[in-house]
């Protein structure tokens, strides 16, 4: 890692504010690249370079100070990264005075370009991510840009695979601290996650047979619930091939649009039907939606709802509506007047299906 300028700023800034001395940060080459003072910029340092040369620190005082061209007392000290030179700090001052703040203020510049370093890397990664979900989601991906990004992640996606979708009120961030808790539960070998935008985590699982996946999702709902999240989660069926990966993203946004709200997750399983007749046509979609519902209530349309939610079951369904069952009786008699269809047929039930699908998604 190089230390950049915009780093030797950083750490010249932090560090005079705590020792009120002035710093100065020096490259490899001994150039100064931050001071507190500007006018010492650009200006070679022979303490620096001597510093570089052997590896250790070079104290300057009154008495060997004229052998070091342009420099002050003080002290000069070799900053390492991964046991490699990377430049040089410089604290002006008597040697008996800052010699003692040397090893503290080399520990902490340290410190400091690990956190920039593991930052940096958190970037790129994040970034990474960013690109192969994007080439994922794209008809047409290329699969050899996918696998030599993922070998960059260490990231070995193996069939069976699923996309779990994650959609919250709040915002996710770039970097944000739950995915990457979640990819950290996950074990990170296997999966990929990532953030798709403010609103949306995007999952995919591999190497996932239905059993485990059902655990996964079960723990991801108890997780999300405990951040105090308000959230959905939609999940796709199986695929078998990183090219169907796309499929898997509409099919796990259908769970997300349709699925129950009363559930702590939704599978796409059992929604193709209404997924289809969403696809459909648009105009033909309320054509028929104001042929079945010319004057229907919301009452109506809940009581009808709940009726196919339990199989047809005129008991268990005046249950949930918390009615008697001759009053739900009555209100499917009454729906079997005003649409010509009865909830009570198989045929007539399926278009009163479809019709409340399109009734209750109106921008599908």
């Amino acid at each position: 890692m190089m230390l950049t300028v915009e780093m030797a700023e950083h750490i010249v800034r932090e560090t005079m504010e705590r020792l009120h001395r002035n710093i100065n940060m020096m490259d490899t080459s001994g150039r100064i690249i931050a001071s507190g003072d500007r006018f010492r910029l650009g200006e070679q340092h022979e303490g620096a370079v001597e510093a570089i040369r052997t590896g250790q620190p070079l104290l300057i005082d009154e008495a060997n100070r004229e052998e070091w061209k342009g420099c002050q007392c003080g002290i000069n000290i070799p900053v390492l990264f991964h046991q490699q030179i990377v430049g040089v700090i410089g604290i002006t001052g008597q040697p008996a005075e800052v010699s003692e703040l040397g090893e503290l203020v080399k520990m902490a510049t340290e410190l400091m370009l690990n956190q920039a370093f593991l930052l940096s890397q958190k970037e790129w990664r994040n970034r990474t991510k960013e690109i192969v979900i994007e080439e994922l989601l794209k008809a047409g991906s290329d699969a050899r840009k996918i696998e030599e990004r993922l070998q960059l992640l260490r990231l070995q996606l193996q069939a069976p695979f699923y996309v779990i979708m994650v959609r919250t009120e709040s915002s996710f961030s770039y970097n944000d601290p739950l995915a990457a808790k979640i990819e950290l539960w996950l074990g990170g070998k296997h999966e990929l996650v990532g953030v798709l935008d403010t609103h949306r985590l995007f999952i995919l699982l591999s190497k996932m047979d239905q059993d485990r996946l059902s655990s996964r999702l079960d723990w991801l709902s108890a997780e999300l619930y405990q951040s105090g999240l308000q959230f959905q989660i939609g999940c796709s069926l199986q695929v078998t091939g990183l090219d169907a990966v796309a499929i898997a993203y509409q099919e796990a946004e259908a769970a997300l649009r349709y699925g129950s709200k009363d559930k702590p997750w939704s599978s796409y399983a059992g929604l193709e039907p209404q997924t289809i007749v969403q696809k459909s046509d648009e105009a033909t979609k309320q054509r028929f939606v104001k042929r079945i519902f010319p004057d229907l209530s919301e009452q109506s349309v809940l009581t009808l709802q709940t009726f196919f939610n339990c199989d047809l079951n005129i008991q268990e369904a005046a249950q949930a509506l918390f009615v008697h069952r001759n009053t739900l009786i009555y209100r499917l008699k009454r729906i079997k007047e005003l649409t010509g269809y009865d909830p009570q047929s198989f045929k007539d039930a399926a278009a009163l299906q479809i019709a409340i699908w399109i009734y209750e998604h109106p921008d599908n």
